[in-house]
């Protein structure tokens, strides 16, 4: 097989992966991080094999590679050196995975057609199943929900809505990238309206306040940032304020669950606390644990073993394995290094939104694709709200998916 042969295949495979790693989600980490570090080790294989080192000469691989050499570091000079390292070491494929994104979407010029069709595919099985499951109890493969809380395919992780909501965005933007070269039916505008309002309103029965919340936020960054489809967005707003009311007017647990239990777990006893009393000890263990680890912290994943510790533990609820909040985590496990790392790149993005808004070059279509994609990044890295293990596998492939389908789609909307 000659080199041509060779790297058309590597490109289809590596094509076929980056569509299917949503639908790999679904089943959990393994198949979702075996995808996704099959993508990043072919990938350099074809640099190494193909000589193509210049593909690393870009600003966001060199930003990378300093937020890797640091959290590499912080696990050298760790007390737990090897447990942090097994984390922080393979950390690399996360850079070369979006690398890998990048230069597909160059090779495959459909690559973002199927994984609109994927999304699709995916959320027809979701809303499906998860109002299946809503109103019966349980879902097609006999799943039941646990209290008023639904999971669908999930099974056991009640992440449905977390899931849901961290690819909306996305799909909305690669919805825009498909119709730029086609004629939209009135048909096809109010059902994907009537579609899009169905997701939304998954997030909600789905029982999640977290997701709940960041389905709030992407609504709001979604209508006001937008440009045209004025009617199309007047008419989501109405719909789904009215239906969201009628919801919560009918299904009062789901109501109680959302804003009352939320309410009385931050204010309890005149005290705010940060998302709850024991997230709120969390809080204070990380930042604990940071006042001895300034520069680079106690390294990745270490706040599970450092917060059993007596010298940061406050009393018998101060151990997790990790803290409930992003920058909290990476407070104490990263210190200020790894912590101004990330807020940067979330400074980055709203940036993003403003430049592109005021670029005479962007199309509405081309403008829109992008923010939508750049909501998704946001949403992740939004400062205010709990979040899941930075360096779990699942919500790290969930973090860094959006970010290789931006830059893919930098590339592509240059031809718009």
């Amino acid at each position: 097989m000659t080199l041509v042969n060779f790297n058309k295949y590597l490109f289809i495979f590596l094509s076929i992966n980056i569509c299917l790693i949503p639908v790999f989600l679904i089943t959990g980490p393994f198949l979702s991080d075996l995808s996704l570090s099959l993508c990043s080790i072919l990938y350099l294989f074809y640099i190494l094999l193909n000589k193509k080192f210049n593909v690393f000469k870009n600003y966001f691989f060199i930003f990378f590679l300093i937020f890797y050499l640091t959290i590499l570091i912080s696990s050298l000079q760790s007390a737990n050196i090897f447990f942090s390292l097994h984390s922080s070491l393979p950390y690399i494929r996360f850079g070369l995975f979006i690398l890998c994104v990048w230069h597909t979407a160059k090779e495959d010029i459909k690559l973002f057609n199927k994984i609109f069709l994927v999304l699709t595919a995916i959320y027809i099985l979701l809303v499906f199943d998860g109002y299946l499951q809503f109103f019966t109890g349980t879902n097609i493969l006999n799943f039941e929900k646990t209290g008023i809380r639904i999971s669908s395919f999930f099974g056991d992780e009640l992440i449905l809505g977390s899931y849901v909501i961290r690819f909306l965005p996305i799909y909305l933007g690669l919805y825009f990238y498909t119709i730029v070269k086609r004629y939209i039916s009135i048909y096809e505008k109010i059902f994907f309206l009537i579609f899009f309002i169905l997701i939304s309103i998954l997030v909600i029965i789905s029982g999640e306040r977290t997701a709940f919340a960041l389905l709030l936020i992407s609504i709001f960054l979604i209508l006001f940032s937008l440009k045209g489809f004025k009617k199309a967005r007047i008419s989501f707003l109405l719909i789904f304020v009215l239906t969201s009311i009628i919801f919560t007017f009918v299904y009062q647990n789901n109501f109680q669950r959302l804003f009352v239990e939320t309410k009385q777990q931050i204010i309890k006893e005149n005290k705010i606390y940060f998302f709850g009393q024991r997230r709120h000890e969390y809080a204070n263990v990380s930042i604990n644990i940071f006042k001895d680890n300034i520069f680079l912290g106690s390294g990745p994943r270490t706040y599970r073993v450092e917060s059993k510790n007596d010298k940061y533990a406050i009393s018998d609820l101060s151990w997790n394995t990790h803290p409930h909040s992003m920058y909290l985590q990476l407070l104490a496990e990263t210190g200020i290094m790894g912590t101004l790392l990330i807020i940067f790149v979330f400074c980055y993005f709203i940036i993003q939104i403003f430049n592109q808004s005021k670029n005479k070059n962007f199309s509405n279509l081309k403008f829109n694709i992008q923010s939508c994609v750049v909501i998704a990044i946001i949403i992740n890295f939004f400062p205010l709200m709990p979040s899941g293990n930075f360096f779990n596998n699942w919500i790290s492939i969930v973090y860094y998916y959006p970010v290789a389908i931006f830059f893919g789609l930098k590339y592509e909307t240059e031809k718009i």
